[in-house]
């Protein structure tokens, strides 16, 4: 099952970062970290796949992720600094979860 979708723009671009940064090993854990009112905020870092993961290789780079946080977002796209408007690199799930905020009229 594919759960990483990312252009060849995309690609270049986010694995330059990686090797600009000195990042040694291109094995990623996508880790859910929460949400504020307009959107959900993810960590991606050094992991290694467990038995409750699920991974992807895209080229040189490998994508980890818990099989729970998969089936709740339903994969990621990485977005490009051009393909995402100047905003710089993105990584965005495919679905999100209804905000339990009803605060703000933005929800």
């Amino acid at each position: 099952m594919s759960f990483m979708k990312i252009s060849d723009e995309a690609y270049d671009e986010f694995k330059s970062f990686l090797v600009n940064t000195n990042v040694q090993d291109f094995s990623l854990r996508i880790t859910y970290l929460g949400r504020n009112c307009k959107e959900v905020t993810f960590n991606l870092d050094y992991g290694v796949k467990n038995d409750n993961d699920v991974s992807e290789k895209v080229k040189d780079i490998t994508f980890i992720i818990d099989k729970e946080s998969l089936e709740e977002f339903e994969g990621f796209v990485i977005l490009s600094n051009n393909e995402n408007k100047g905003q710089g690199l993105e990584l965005k799930a495919v679905k999100l979860p209804e905000s339990p905020c009803a605060a703000c009229p933005g929800c």
